[in-house]
């Protein structure tokens, strides 16, 4: 074999070998996720200037999800005295701006329901108004396999 070869054969072997390493980082569990999301929707609330809101999911537990896998969930309610429209587009905003949020989809064009994603910390918040005056933000973690 020349030398030309045998390097690229080296090179292509070391290739395949780092690449089935598994060494990726498998993200984040689930109680790290869910610490995440936690951070991430009392912050966005803050930011909002929604100091006075009531948490209505306290989160902190594992909830049992496909095959033997775990999530974490949060959310808060409170009330708020703006222009509805404006209120879910400075949530937005500072959910994609702030950490990376993508728009996963609107569910209710119009009434500010809301859902968006940020797969690097496999969390997705949600951005409701139930009522008139009322927001609501859930959030939930992927399903993530025990152990990973």
């Amino acid at each position: 074999m020349t030398g030309a070869r045998l390097c690229l054969a080296a090179m292509t072997a070391f290739t395949l070998v780092a690449g089935c390493g598994g060494g990726g980082d498998p993200g984040p569990s689930a109680a790290q996720a869910g610490e995440t999301l936690k951070t991430h929707i009392t912050q966005l609330m803050t930011k909002a200037d929604l100091r006075d809101f009531d948490v209505t999911d306290p989160g902190g537990k594992d909830v049992p999800c496909g095959d033997e896998g775990t999530k974490r969930t949060y959310g808060v309610k409170s009330t708020f005295r703006m222009d509805q429209e404006v209120l879910i587009a400075e949530l937005v905003g500072t959910l994609k701006d702030v950490w990376g949020y993508k728009v996963d989809h609107v569910v209710v064009p119009y009434q500010g329901k809301t859902v968006l994603k940020l797969a690097s910390a496999r969390t997705t918040v949600t951005l409701d108004l139930p009522e008139t005056d009322v927001l609501t933000v859930t959030g939930e973690t992927d399903c993530v396999a025990d152990g990973t």
